[in-house]
């Protein structure tokens, strides 16, 4: 009878056509919105018949090996009650194994081994179909579709058209919000994989693409400032007339040295800011500004009245044109590459494009000139003060005075409006005139992969193989019927008048003898029988 040999051999090869067909799809799914059928509709199908016919297979085989099983006497029952429970397959589920178990505690009726094999392959048979439906689940995919954009972002034809007045404008005015360049410009500002947007020390501005991936031209901004201490920088603290010198020694030339104080009223706060930089600020035409480099050291004195505050601070900031590959919805960036500008088109007379320099250069002017007498325009102002305190991180605290800031606080503002100031010629450098190649993801419905579940479904699968295959080899035999169901069992019992009580009616509702637990004499040894072997 080798019927379900045939089926198994059969079975087995449609679960790897299966599990093909699945991975297949799995691996399309990413690379069209539309799907054909072959992928979209037939393995829903296939997985469905799965379902349906795993463990049927895996009941049709074990029911053929049972039927050997009983003819040796190292495989067979070891009751005549186990003999039914193999007939009526209480092994193929989990109601029917733990109805078996509870009668096996009650009665101390011991199981043989193949009937907890078989127990074993079917529950392995009963939860694959589950992990392989959710290893090859239906989900959302994004698909990839090329398409093309035009957005209003960095041109290099712009900057011939902008001069330093209006990119000062333009950063220190969203630089007084206090507010962050991701909180103003966010949808155009990327930064690389996996740095933190609440320190930016390397940002790249170009222009809003969306939830689309694109390669666009850019300002990419690199650096920081920080709280500075050494030998050096002490020694200065205790005699501000050593600056100077620290920052011949401490700068390349040519370098600048600009100071400047303010006393704000009521308030009773002055602040003393003296700088040193090798930034260039202001770049006449004619110059090469592909990329800035620049540092500057910072010398502060500020009192509120209570609190004094003395310090350097060290800024650095690295200025590149150049384009970057951009992830619209994960506003990121990678594969940088530098851009030479010359600046030799340019129309005005100087161009603003060091953003540390400009920034720097602009807190000293906020506090005006030292002779209003011979600059009275430029004096520093009350509306002036009150931008300069909120540009430098001063907060109102409850009885309506300015909390003094630390000396991280005050670095950290000041790089806020180098990347303000760099953000304000990302802006004045945009234009919509050029259109890029872009990829769009489109969300859709298609087959996904899930690595543990496959992994688990390779695993029950190799399990509910290596069952069948050790059951097989351990009892597989000629036997005397195609497979051992109810027909069987009737026919070996009625061989053994000695298995039911002849004088106890069946029918009698005051006794069990309907029910195999109900019937001692069935807890009799089975494999003592005189026709196993037969």
């Amino acid at each position: 009878h080798p019927l379900s040999l045939i089926v198994l051999g059969i079975w087995t090869s449609y679960i790897v056509a299966t599990i093909f067909l699945l991975e297949q799809a799995a691996a399309a799914a990413p690379r069209s919105v539309d799907q054909p059928w072959i992928f979209n509709v037939l393995p829903s199908l296939m997985l469905t018949f799965f379902a349906q016919g795993h463990i049927s297979v895996t009941a049709l085989h074990l029911s053929r090996v049972a039927v050997s099983a009983i003819q040796q006497e190292s495989t067979a029952p070891h009751s005549w009650a186990e003999l039914f429970w193999l007939a009526d397959h209480e092994w193929s589920g989990p109601i029917g194994f733990a109805r078996v178990v509870i009668t096996m505690i009650k009665r101390r009726i011991r199981a043989s081994l193949t009937f907890f094999i078989f127990a074993f392959t079917c529950m392995v048979a009963l939860a694959t179909p589950v992990i392989l439906s959710h290893a090859y689940g239906v989900g959302l995919v994004d698909v990839p579709v090329n398409t093309t954009i035009t957005p209003n972002t960095f041109s290099l034809n712009e900057i011939p058209n902008i001069d330093s007045p209006i990119q000062m404008g333009t950063g220190f005015i969203s630089w007084t919000t206090g507010l962050s360049v991701f909180d103003i410009y966010n949808t155009s500002i990327f930064t690389p994989e996996g740095s933190s947007r609440e320190v930016p020390n390397d940002l790249f501005f170009a222009g809003n693409i969306l939830d689309s991936n694109a390669t666009l031209p850019g300002l990419r901004l690199q650096g920081s400032c920080e709280p500075f201490s050494n030998e050096s920088s002490i020694a200065v603290e205790q005699n501000t007339t050593l600056f100077p010198e620290f920052c011949n020694n401490s700068l390349s030339a040519p370098w600048s040295l600009n100071a400047n104080n303010v006393s704000i009223q009521p308030d009773n706060i002055t602040i003393t800011f003296s700088y040193c930089t090798d930034a260039a600020g202001l770049i006449a035409s004619n110059g090469d500004i592909s990329n800035i480099d620049s540092m500057a050291y910072i010398f502060l004195q500020t009192n509120n009245g209570t609190v004094y505050t003395s310090g350097m601070i060290k800024c650095q900031s690295f200025l590149s044109f150049g384009s970057a590959s951009l992830w619209g919805t994960q506003g990121i960036y990678n594969s940088f590459r530098d851009l030479a500008y010359n600046d030799s088109q340019a129309q005005t007379e100087v161009i603003t494009i060091d953003p540390l320099g400009s920034t720097l250069s602009g807190l000293i002017g906020q506090m005006g000139p030292s002779d209003c007498a011979e600059f009275p325009s430029n004096c520093s102002t009350e509306e002036k003060q009150s931008m300069l305190l909120k540009q430098l991180g001063y907060s109102i605290a409850g009885d309506l005075h300015y909390v003094q800031p630390g000396l991280d606080i005050f670095a950290s503002r000041i790089w806020l409006g180098v990347t303000h100031m760099t953000a304000g010629l990302g802006l004045l450098f945009r234009s919509s005139d050029t259109a890029y190649p872009a990829v769009v993801r489109h969300a859709t419905s298609g087959r996904t992969r899930s690595s543990q579940f496959v992994v688990g479904s390779c695993v029950l699968l190799a399990l509910w193989m290596s069952g069948l295959i050790y059951v097989s080899i351990r009892s597989y035999r000629l036997s005397i019927g195609s497979s051992l169901g109810s027909y069987v069992a009737a026919r070996l019992h009625a061989e053994d008048t000695r298995l039911y009580p002849g004088d106890e009616p069946l029918w009698d509702s005051r006794s069990h003898s309907g029910e195999l637990s109900g019937n001692e004499r069935l807890h009799r040894p089975f494999v003592s029988e005189s026709w196993i072997g037969r």
